[in-house]
């Protein structure tokens, strides 16, 4: 018989990321109104912590959902290496053509590794600074992104 126990995991995982929250459907002025300064030409970076949260059924015989090594050298190749010490704007084909803000990024992670075999996906959160994070649950009943922010204006 299957077990019927499930447990929820959380992992952490970090990377450093430059971008320039820009669009072609703004005007230069609305574009410095709306992004202020994360609108710098140059961009600028922050150090995203990135928390996957995992949920499924206890093999009885590991005693675990997922095994982290898996989970881990799965992130690395769906997430870090492509985003890690990059431009999301330039490095990242899926932000080429959309605004790179936390909100997307939270998105772009999400469907990145809602393939994971071992386990279910259950929602991502990315940290862009003490104050910023975001979170996103994918297909779920709570599936928009929940702006976690301290005053900071929510742009998508």
């Amino acid at each position: 018989m299957k077990s019927a126990l499930k447990i929820e995991l959380g992992r952490r995982y970090r990377f450093s990321a430059s971008h320039r929250l820009h669009t072609s459907q703004l005007s230069e002025e609305e574009n410095c109104r709306v992004f202020g300064k994360c609108n710098n030409p140059h961009g600028h970076g922050h150090n995203y912590v990135v928390e996957v949260r995992m949920s499924g059924d206890v093999d009885p015989a590991t005693g675990m959902i997922a095994n982290l090594a898996d989970l881990d050298a799965f992130v690395e190749r769906q997430v870090l290496e492509d985003f890690d010490h990059k431009s999301l704007n330039e490095d990242v084909p899926a932000f080429r053509d959309k605004v790179p803000t936390t909100e997307n990024l939270c998105m772009e992670i999400f469907q990145r590794l809602k393939s994971f075999p071992k386990a279910k996906l259950e929602r991502i959160r990315v940290e862009e600074t003490g104050n910023n994070s975001f979170e996103y649950a994918g297909d779920n009943l709570e599936g928009n992104v929940r702006d976690q922010t301290n005053g900071r204006n929510s742009v998508a």
